[in-house]
């Protein structure tokens, strides 16, 4: 048990190794390819790129000037200078008020004063005076004076409210000022003499520029500017041989996986998402589909396969020429979703969509028409193949993928804007197919060999009647192989009408009765004119060889190779239930009943354990009950065989049989209903047509079940409880 634990955990650990490390770093190798590293920015190209799909990336240099450009045009941040403007209205009165206080000093003068030695005095009071200036200001009249003092200082008042940048002092000396004594009247020459030179010295920056504020604005702008694109169509010329490598084609060509510097990046990506979808994948097996989770070969063959897709994908992207990507469409995603179809279940098919998806979209960026093809290519190909019921289905599952994919294909690149590929594509498509056909019928049997599966193709094989298996058990024990047939048929049709796998069932019938090649004549379908053996046995020795039918079934099973499946069937086709015949005629032969074991008579088992097996049971007993009521009732109506399967299979049900088999109640009346339909079309009633002697048949079946007390007391009781073919 141990070293059976230790073989799956290293199963287990080898299926985690594969897709954890080995899917991540089949995607991360043909970025080291030497072919890859012939790029580095600033340096002329080694060849000419094309781009193989449609790429988008990043020019820096036209982002940078486009943000430059936009921090230009943002004007300086201006702080104002509140005490600058009153300074310049408080020194243009102040000018006025020096003028009054020299005129004053002018009118005191006696007589014609000379207005020379004040005109100094005035210059030397106000400097922006000129000579000129000076004079025209002492000859003015009082009110004059006044009236230019006023518009002055009013003038000053409205230059200072506006915002006079250091710069710009000039130009509000000049133009600003020259403006506003022109829209205003003053005496002769007093605007150009007088007011101008007084408000032009008074003049001063109102505003200053705010650095921190002007700065904060400028980079708010930069941010403002989004990226400038530049985008590669597909098939177009990413860099020229020869040409220096531009920042932004160094980025179209890291983003079309051609730099051998994104290696570790790929493969942490890569890694990272085979972990996600690992988890995912691990959480729906636990909960849904316990029998792969509990299967480390079939949780190997699962690795296998996306493994190999991985390989498969990375060898068409290597192969396929850059800027053709149309024959991309030749991935053979089908084959993998086929495949794990027929050899795990078609839920598991379907769940292997997504990996390869998602693989698909991390190897090829900017190829939605390829993820989507992928994608629904695999979904497509699953109900294909989920029933195969003969070789000729999985022909015609290879025709219908061909054409199918070839449309698809076609399809897909239309939808995503490029319906001047939809020939390629198409083409493309064709050839998938046919790759699809080789690798699922070529790889088919290795795989169920090597990880020892149980497909539809496989019992297909089974299901020959020219097995040596079944040949040796039909001139055996014919009997047996002519029970096992009519059990195999019965098993089918009730494992369709609850749904599960009927092939299965089937095949598993026709084999799980061959244990009674070793001693055929010890059961009573197989005794034809021969003395019954059991007459001279003893109970426990009868029952002993009955149930060794079981475990020498299963040792014929595997040296005959048969699959695991088919040989758990043969091991519990009866369960555990009793040999109750010899254990009731042990009892009443026995001085003390009690003291005979009941588990003498058991059979050693397992129970069924899935829905297939369980209906096996069912139809076993079913019909060796049918057979045995047939022999002494030639006409058993509807009612008979009715009450023969609801009473065995209550039986089973109340023997605890199916308590492992996860057969719900209302399947058991689906089975229960679908093998009285069975034995109804098989038991059905006869006419004796005229020239026959009526009641001929069942005159001899009850002659023939009268020759042996012991047979008729058999057949007697496996009327009831269904093991006739296991008694004597």
């Amino acid at each position: 048990m141990a070293r059976l634990a230790r073989s799956a955990w290293l199963t287990r650990s080898i299926a985690v190794l594969l897709v954890g490390l080995g899917v991540p770093a089949v995607i991360t190798a043909p970025t080291l390819l030497p072919r890859q590293a012939a790029f580095e920015e600033g340096e002329p190209a080694a060849r000419t790129v094309m781009a193989p799909h449609s790429i988008t990336v990043e020019d820096a240099q036209a982002t940078a000037r486009a943000r430059d450009d936009a921090a230009d045009t943002v004007e300086p941040r201006l702080r104002q200078r509140s005490a600058a403007r009153d300074d310049i209205v408080a020194e243009v009165r102040g000018d006025f008020a020096v003028i009054d206080d020299v005129r004053a000093s002018v009118d005191d003068a006696a007589g014609q004063p000379d207005l020379g030695g004040h005109v100094d005095a005035l210059q030397q009071r106000v400097p922006e005076l000129g000579a000129e200036g000076a004079r025209l200001a002492l000859q003015l009249s009082d009110e004059e004076i006044q009236r230019v003092a006023s518009q002055a200082e009013d003038l000053a008042t409205t230059l200072a409210q506006r915002d006079i940048r250091p710069g710009e002092l000039e130009d509000a000396r000049t133009q600003a000022l020259q403006s506003e004594l022109s829209a205003r009247s003053f005496p002769s020459q007093a605007a150009d003499r007088l007011v101008g030179p007084i408000i032009a010295g008074a003049l001063r920056p109102t505003v200053r520029v705010d650095a921190d504020a002007t700065q904060s604005a400028r980079e708010s702008a930069r941010t403002q500017v989004g990226a400038v694109s530049r985008t590669f169509p597909q098939g177009s010329e990413i860099v020229s041989a020869g040409e220096e490598v531009a920042p932004s084609q160094m980025a179209a060509l890291r983003q079309a996986g051609l730099l051998s510097e994104d290696s570790l990046r790929v493969f942490a990506e890569a890694l990272l998402l085979v972990l996600g979808l690992g988890v995912v994948a691990s959480l729906y097996l636990r909960a849904y589909r316990r029998r792969v989770w509990a299967s480390p070969r079939r949780l190997l063959l699962l690795s296998v396969l996306l493994l190999a897709y991985a390989v498969g994908m990375e060898a068409v992207t290597l192969l396929v020429p850059v800027g053709q990507p149309g024959w991309l469409f030749v991935l053979p995603a089908g084959a993998v979703a086929m495949l794990a179809t027929i050899l795990l279940d078609p839920p598991i098919g379907v769940l292997s969509t997504i990996p390869m998806a998602t693989l698909v979209a991390l190897a090829q960026p900017g190829q939605p028409a390829l993820v989507a093809f992928v994608a629904l290519a695999s979904l497509g190909s699953v109900p294909l193949v989920s029933r195969l019921s003969a070789r000729g289905d999985l022909r015609k599952a290879a025709v219908r993928s061909t054409v199918g994919y070839a449309g698809l294909a076609a399809l897909a690149v239309a939808a995503f804007g490029q319906p001047g590929l939809a020939p390629l594509a198409a083409g493309a498509g064709l050839v998938n197919g046919v790759a699809t056909a080789i690798i699922v019928n070529g790889s088919l049997p290795f795989l169920e060999s090597a990880f020892g599966m149980l497909t539809a193709t496989s019992l297909l094989d089974l299901a020959d009647r020219n097995h040596p298996m079944l040949r040796e058990l039909e001139q055996k024990a014919l009997g047996s192989y002519n029970h096992s047939v009519m059990v195999a048929q019965m098993t089918e049709r009730a494992c369709r009408a609850v749904g599960t796998d009927g092939l299965l069932g089937s095949v598993t019938a026709l084999y799980h009765d061959i244990g009674k090649t070793a001693r055929p004549y010890f059961f009573v379908e197989n005794q034809f004119g021969v003395a019954n053996p059991h007459d001279e046995l003893e109970p426990d020795e009868s029952a002993r060889i009955i149930r060794e039918h079981v475990p020498n079934g299963v040792n014929l099973g595997r040296r005959h190779r048969l699959p695991p499946e088919i040989i758990e069937g043969i091991a519990c086709h009866h369960g555990t239930t009793l040999v109750s015949y010899f254990y009731r005629k042990a009892r009443e032969q026995a001085a003390e009943p009690d003291d005979v074991d009941e588990a003498d008579y058991r059979y050693p088992g397992p129970k069924p354990a899935s829905k297939e097996m369980a209906i096996m049971m069912l139809a076993d007993c079913c019909e060796s009950a049918a057979r045995a009521a047939a022999l002494t009732n030639r006409n058993l109506t509807r009612e008979d065989l009715v009450g023969i399967v609801y009473t065995l299979t209550g039986d089973r049900v109340a023997d605890g049989q199916l308590d492992e088999s996860a057969l719900t109640f209302r399947e058991l009346a689906v089975v229960q209903e679908s093998l009285t339909e069975t034995l109804v079309g098989v038991y059905h009633p006869r006419i004796a047509y005229p020239g026959q002697r009526g009641g001929e048949g069942a005159e001899e079946a009850a002659t023939a079940a009268e020759a042996s007390p012991s047979r008729r007391a058999t057949l007697d009781e496996a009327a009831v409880a269904g093991d006739v073919a296991d008694q004597p």
